[in-house]
C-alpha cells in the first residue's frame, strides 16, 4: 500500500509540473560579401609569390594585378574573383593557387577619378575642400571639363539606408579664384572630372592636327630642294 501510495504521489508531482519545450537557436548563415571600391585586397599566388600584391579596389571597381593588368572587381565574392584570377595565372604559372583576402579601409578615404593627373583614393581630412584634393591628385589634365565636375556623395539616413546624390562644382571658377565654389567634401565623396569633348578642344588640334600639318610641310619643302638640287 505505502509502495502505491508514493508512485501515485510522484504521478501528481509531476502532472502539476507544467509541459516545456526546447528549442535550439542556430546561428545565421553568415552573408556573402561583394567586394566594392575601396577594398584592400591581398592577392597571394602560389608557387609564384613575387606575384603576389595588395592591392586596392579603386573607384571605377578595377584592380591592377601583375602581368594581368587592370580586371573588374567589384561585385564579386572573393571566391569567384579568386577562381577567375586562377584561370588567367595559368597561362603564366603552372598549377597556380590562388587566394584571395579582402578588408575595408581602415581609415577615411575620398576618391578622384577621370581627367586627373593621379586618380585614385586619398585621405580625408576633416573640412577638406574640392581644391584640396585635386591638389593632391596634382591637377586636373589637359582636356578635363573643368567647369562640368560631378561629386558623388551617399549619405547615411537614421534608418541605416544611404541617399545617393550628385553634386554640380565647377573647378574651373575655383581655380581661377572664386573660392566660393570650393565645395567642401564629405568623407566617401567621389569626384569626376569629364574630358573636354574633342571639337571643342583647340588644343587637340594643337597636338593632333598641327604635328602632321608640320610634317607634311617639311616633306614638302624637302622635295622641292631635292628637286632644284
Amino acid at each position: 500500500m505505502k509502495i502505491l501510495s508514493l508512485a501515485l504521489s510522484i504521478l501528481t508531482l509531476f502532472g502539476s509540473v507544467p509541459a516545456f519545450s526546447l528549442e535550439l537557436t542556430l546561428p545565421a548563415p553568415e552573408k556573402e560579401y561583394f567586394i566594392e571600391a575601396g577594398d584592400i585586397i591581398n592577392v597571394n599566388v602560389s608557387p609564384a609569390d613575387e606575384f603576389s600584391k595588395e592591392v586596392t579596389v579603386q573607384p571605377d571597381g578595377t584592380i591592377e594585378i601583375p602581368l594581368l593588368g587592370s580586371l573588374k572587381a567589384s561585385g564579386l565574392k572573393a571566391d569567384d574573383l579568386a577562381k577567375q584570377l586562377t584561370a588567367k595565372f595559368s597561362k603564366y604559372v603552372a598549377n597556380p593557387s590562388i587566394t584571395i583576402n579582402v578588408r575595408k579601409f581602415a581609415s577615411n578615404k575620398v576618391a578622384v577619378i577621370g581627367q586627373i593627373t593621379s586618380p585614385g583614393y586619398y585621405e580625408y581630412r576633416e573640412g577638406m575642400r574640392l581644391l584640396d584634393l585635386v591638389a593632391q591628385a596634382s591637377g586636373p589634365q589637359d582636356y578635363a571639363r573643368s567647369a562640368k565636375v560631378r561629386i558623388y556623395r551617399r549619405t547615411p539616413g537614421p534608418d541605416g539606408k544611404f541617399t545617393e546624390q550628385v553634386i554640380k562644382a565647377d573647378l574651373g571658377a575655383v581655380l581661377d579664384g572664386k573660392m566660393d565654389k570650393n565645395i567642401q567634401l564629405l568623407n566617401g565623396d567621389i569626384v569626376y572630372i569629364p574630358k573636354k569633348p574633342f571639337y571643342k578642344t583647340a588644343k587637340w588640334i594643337t597636338d593632333n592636327f598641327l604635328p602632321w600639318a608640320t610634317l607634311f610641310t617639311f616633306a614638302v619643302t624637302a622635295s622641292i630642294v631635292a628637286r632644284k638640287n
